[in-house]
């Protein structure tokens, strides 16, 4: 089976296929565009991955997509996934359960705890699932105002930095850094 699986529309799109269940190409749309391209569809890194994987579009059982596209100039994604595919079922995935099979199945475990933690993908900010048996099965969620994401995005504003889209770089910063603010944090974030 071959599965096309496409993600980060609004923001850091990127491809990924998956033939007879091995990783066969993973491809972020800004590295094969060589640019920043937020809100697009990744046609780059959909043509580099079916290259790299070493199929056509006719050999996709699967396209997976991150969440529904079914307004707006969103609908015709799905009716250009029909027409490049034409043999595959178009599957959704939702957002926290496409981040907490990425973190499981990549893993080494067997049985797992997984947390899946963002600003507020798909309206929830945070999953927490039991991982057994190469099955996910949900536990509990978290929905805003409780987005640990958005407290981040704040940090980064209040850095200097462009809120949704240079957490990262604060991330990166965070490691040449120390804890003297780690009691501030603890105060603001409580189980």
């Amino acid at each position: 089976m071959n599965i096309v699986g496409l993600g980060g529309l609004l923001n850091d799109a990127a491809c990924a296929v998956v033939k007879d269940g091995e990783l066969a190409a993973a491809v972020e749309q800004k590295k094969a565009a060589r640019r920043f391209q937020p809100g697009q569809i990744p046609t780059d890194a959909l043509s580099a991955c079916l290259k790299i994987a070493g199929l056509g579009a006719g050999d996709v059982d699967v396209a997976a997509i991150v969440r529904p596209f079914t307004w707006g100039s969103e609908a015709a994604f799905h009716l250009m996934l029909r027409e490049t595919f034409p043999r595959a079922e178009v599957v959704v995935v939702e957002h926290h359960t496409a981040h907490a099979a990425s973190a499981y199945y990549a893993s080494p475990f067997e049985r797992a705890t997984v947390l899946t933690l963002d600003r507020a993908g798909d309206y929830r900010c945070g999953t927490r699932w039991r991982a057994d048996d190469l099955r996910l099965t949900l536990e509990k969620e978290l929905y805003a105002p409780d987005s640990l994401g958005e407290l981040y995005g704040r940090v980064t504003e209040l850095l200097g930095f462009q809120p949704k889209a240079d957490e990262h770089k604060v991330q990166w910063l965070s490691t040449y850094g120390d804890d003297r603010f780690a009691d501030v944090f603890r105060q603001i974030v409580t189980t």
